[in-house]
């Protein structure tokens, strides 16, 4: 099959959304399909095996301050206005899109004689005024947990399939600690080191870990990612006089991460916001990293807890200190914890898995529960 993943920011960013596209991507070429992206100008390719097909857009920062969904949605209209004679004409077979931001490209392009089948592949919440009109152009629903297959499902009425995320494992695997990496970044070779993942914005809930440090003694914490709050974080940091112990370490090519995160002893996800998954806390599980993680969204179908990690109530600094205290002190129970997430990443959590349930939704249809895919969910259709 031809398969065109359309996303804006696929070659822009580096977050979960930008690697699905290319994880899931390279796992269908593996599966022999043809996989191309779809992505905004500006970028670049992150896969030699994929080809990247790219479109001018207005950024979202350029558009009035209304509201961070309209200020994406008039992003994703402004893509679309470019994109979509494409969608029509290169022949795929199949379009996965990432947000209901992009509905009304395809509903306009099947408008136009589009014949692929349209999967709409969910991660969260971000539903505005007047998405259900547009909703008739997916063929297909999947969300990356049950935790937000219900809230989609909720929403427009439609059944949704959960096709949980996955990991490289053979490339995000424990490897060597590098006292020379530490030692550049400022660390300690033998302090406690926390590390997050991620785009630094505020639901994130970054702050509650530099608020945590201020009782935590030696405990460095480390973060990969940019984004508004970074500046914001360090500020926070030199006032509560912890900023020796904070270190923005950038964005990081997802190819480095396994390197990265193997110098950490806890990673943490301490989000006050919805998560639909978390993929960089399965990448982190398969490097060996026991995982603190808010109870909230579909962090409980990743994080077992007491067993591969913790799950910790958002934005409960006291709760969060207690925890990473505990763990700081307890290496041996640092390992138990750290094999448990490596055996759940490679049991429960590969792009292999993912790829051939894409592949079967494709083919057979999202109908009914066929063998191979995961938990159907259906909800009473949203009200009128």
């Amino acid at each position: 099959m031809r398969i065109a993943i359309y996303n804006v920011t696929a070659s822009l960013h580096y977050g979960g959304l930008e690697t699905y596209a290319w994880q899931v991507g390279e796992a269908l070429v593996e599966r022999g399909h043809r996989v191309e992206i779809i992505a905004g100008e500006g970028g670049s390719a992150r896969s030699d095996r994929i080809p990247m097909v790219t479109f001018p857009f207005r950024p979202r920062s350029r558009f009035p301050d209304l509201g961070t969904r309209f200020r994406k949605l008039m992003e994703r209209l402004s893509f679309a206005r470019h994109a979509w004679r494409h969608l029509v004409r290169a022949g795929y077979d199949a379009i996965i899109i990432n947000k209901p931001y992009d509905f009304p490209a395809t509903w306009w392009a099947k408008r136009r004689g589009l014949r692929a089948r349209i999967i709409y592949r969910s991660g969260g919440t971000e539903f505005y005024a007047g998405d259900r009109l547009f909703a008739a152009s997916v063929d297909r629903w999947v969300s990356s947990s049950a935790y937000n297959a219900r809230q989609v499902a909720g929403r427009y009425g439609r059944p949704v399939v959960v096709i949980h995320n996955g990991v490289d494992v053979d490339r995000f695997r424990p490897t060597a600690r590098e006292p020379i990496l530490r030692s550049e970044w400022g660390v300690p070779h033998d302090a406690p080191l926390l590390m997050s993942v991620g785009r630094l914005v505020g639901w994130k809930g970054l702050q509650v870990i530099v608020d945590a440090l201020r009782t935590l003694g030696s405990v460095h914490f480390a973060y990969v990612g940019e984004g508004p709050m970074g500046a914001e974080l360090q500020a926070r940091a030199r006032g509560l006089g912890v900023s020796d112990r904070v270190h923005g370490l950038g964005g990081r090519p997802h190819r480095e991460l396994p390197r990265v995160l193997s110098q950490a002893d806890v990673f943490v996800q301490p989000s006050v916001g919805e998560e639909a998954f978390g993929i960089t806390v399965v990448e982190a599980m398969a490097c060996g990293l026991p995982v603190l993680a808010s109870r909230n969204g579909g962090m409980v179908e990743i994080v077992e807890d007491g067993r591969s990690g913790l799950l910790l109530p958002p934005g409960d600094t006291a709760a969060w200190s207690a925890a990473i205290r505990e763990l700081a002190g307890d290496e041996a129970r640092r390992r138990v914890m750290a094999e448990a997430g490596r055996r759940r990443a490679v049991g429960h959590f590969t792009w292999a898995a993912n790829a051939e349930r894409v592949e079967q939704l494709i083919l057979r249809g999202g109908g009914s529960a066929e063998p191979g895919l995961s938990d159907l969910v259906k909800t009473p259709g949203p009200e009128s």
